[in-house]
């Protein structure tokens, strides 16, 4: 069965923008959740060539931020393959939403934002990797057979690149008398 898109994907409750040049350094911190082995140096050579100069610009790739009231609360960047036909694609990457208490929405508008783009880019389907900050997002984002939005979604976790400490286990337990 398919659903239409207003079913698929409830009305904006965020605001869906492209990065600006003055907003490069301001969402570092967000784009870091992404990547906690990120520096502000590697960040501004990543989003420079995506910025978006005028908003009706059609880019192959860019940084889509979601805001509410005002405060960024999630982003992902994103590249549209070159491929013409069933193989073109669009990947996002740095896919981050840091407002737990309004997730569900805020996870919705910035699907919806990618699709759009994907759509307006004749995409025939999207992929998104997930970084293991936004794992949470592979339950409620993959779609590989488009039965739920308008085209095929399909997750991807990246491996985790930070490195934890070994677990250390209690030594010379004594249980309290």
């Amino acid at each position: 069965m398919k659903f239409n898109s207003e079913a698929s994907l409830p009305a904006t409750h965020a605001d869906l923008f492209a990065l600006t040049t003055d907003q490069i350094d301001m969402v570092f911190p967000l784009a870091r959740e992404a990547d906690s082995q990120l520096s502000l140096d590697r960040w501004r050579k990543f989003a420079e060539p995506r910025v978006v100069n005028d908003p009706s610009e059609r880019r192959l790739s860019g940084v889509l931020l979601a805001s509410r009231n005002s405060h960024i609360r999630g982003l992902a960047a994103y590249d549209v393959s070159e491929a013409i036909g069933p193989d073109r694609v669009l990947k996002a990457s740095h896919v981050v939403i840091v407002d737990r208490t309004r997730e569900r929405h805020l996870e919705m508008d910035l699907l919806g934002g990618l699709l759009r783009i994907a759509e307006t880019a004749e995409c025939m389907r999207v992929c998104a990797e997930l970084p293991s900050s936004s794992r949470w997002l592979h339950t409620r984002w993959s779609d590989p057979g488009g039965r739920v939005f308008r085209l095929p979604v399909e997750c991807f976790a990246l491996p985790d690149t930070e490195k934890h400490p070994p677990a250390t286990d209690v030594v010379n337990f004594r249980p309290r008398n």
